[in-house]
């Protein structure tokens, strides 16, 4: 019985996998949500993110002391690459009116006496600050700045203690090696890029599931293995396509993979798989196809905010973290970025692929009768 039960299941999926086939590239509205659209913004989000660093973003200062070390100070700091300085001369609070109206992203004060302290061997202390609501901007404007004191301090130091009659203690020499895969200011805005293809793959695979779905009484009687031999294309085709644009990122950015590029085929794989369910989910348990749709700008809202994408996990309240331990975008997204940067063990990725494996099966058991009564609804509705 239990063998009958398993061939009719078989036979039932294989042949609707094998008529989906037949049509999967015939319907114009297909060819817009497999790979026009993906490949689009992919594009798109390739343009954005081509420079990979801002630069020379406007820095005002103001120096009150007009010494040597502070035109050392500013001419060193606009010869960088990520700020260009303006000059207000001794007009601080119309420089804290261009910072308050984005004009500037940050302010260089230098107060007066600066130099002659530094020589007295006291403390002074310039002030670079920026505009926290340009978050990314004031950033990438003060880069430049921590290195460049801390080469000031190394020089004078040196000026100080032969002026006083002492011996400098020799300092360990320390030489850094960035291994990641671009410059160290760079790769925030490559995990945004990275980020941004595998979180977008979720909305298409997510609205191609209801889009199949909602046409699926038009055709046949539906049923169970029925559903998921229509489905089954799309998840090998999503996951050759989140591959593509992975392979596609890799090669023009000239990034590495520090593990074993295969892992990433089965988390993508159990991703797609996840994204599907999810989909399944939003179409059963609403009156119509619209409401499905309009249902998945919440879920990519959710996911872009509590997924890590946004806002790092470990800033996040604990009902945000409940949220983000929901999302399977946080599972798939954190292991194939472990999978570039780390050297990943395959234990770690089994783990992943089971915790993706969760949605399907529980959603599965959730939606497995109420499905088909919602395919018949849809039917009568049409």
């Amino acid at each position: 019985m239990e063998v009958g039960t398993v061939k009719d299941f078989t036979a039932r999926f294989v042949a609707a996998f094998s008529d989906e086939l037949k049509f999967i590239f015939r319907r114009f509205t297909h060819h817009w949500l497999l790979w026009i659209l993906p490949l689009i913004i992919f594009t798109l989000i390739g343009s954005i993110f081509s420079t990979g660093v801002m630069f020379d973003l406007p820095v005002g200062y103001v120096d009150q002391d007009r010494s040597h070390l502070s035109q050392q100070v500013i001419r060193e700091l606009n010869a960088g690459a990520h700020a260009k300085l303006i000059n207000y001369e001794n007009q601080l609070n119309k420089a804290t009116e261009s910072l308050e109206k984005a004009e500037i992203y940050a302010i260089l004060y230098i107060p007066a006496g600066f130099e002659a302290d530094v020589l007295g061997g006291k403390q002074p202390s310039p002030v670079l600050y920026y505009n926290a609501l340009y978050y990314g901007a004031g950033l990438y404007s003060i880069m430049d700045y921590s290195g460049l004191i801390t080469e000031l301090n190394t020089q004078y130091r040196t000026i100080l203690a032969t002026k006083i009659g002492l011996a400098v203690p020799p300092l360990a020499k320390v030489n850094f090696i960035y291994d990641g895969l671009f410059n160290a200011s760079g790769n925030s805005i490559y995990f945004q890029q990275f980020s941004a293809v595998v979180h977008l793959l979720q909305l298409f695979v997510v609205t191609m599931t209801i889009h199949i779905l909602g046409k699926l009484p038009r055709r046949t009687r539906p049923s169970y293995p029925f559903i998921l031999g229509k489905l089954a294309p799309y998840t090998f085709w999503y996951c050759a396509l989140l591959l593509f644009e992975i392979a596609l990122l890799v090669l023009i950015s000239g990034a590495r993979v520090s593990s074993f590029p295969v892992y990433m085929l089965p988390v993508t794989f159990f991703y797609v798989m996840a994204a599907q369910s999810i989909g399944i989910l939003l179409f059963t348990y609403t009156q119509s196809t619209l409401t499905a749709y309009s249902l998945i700008g919440i879920l990519v809202g959710l996911a872009l905010t509590y997924s890590g994408v946004a806002v790092p996990e470990m800033s996040m309240p604990w009902i945000a973290r409940v949220i983000a331990g929901i999302e399977p975008l946080t599972y798939a997204l954190n292991t194939l970025f472990d999978i570039f940067l780390r050297h990943v063990n395959v234990l770690t990725v089994i783990k992943t692929c089971l915790i993706l494996t969760c949605y399907p099966i529980f959603i599965t058991l959730i939606v497995r009768r109420r499905l088909v009564k919602r395919l018949q609804q849809e039917e009568v509705n049409q």
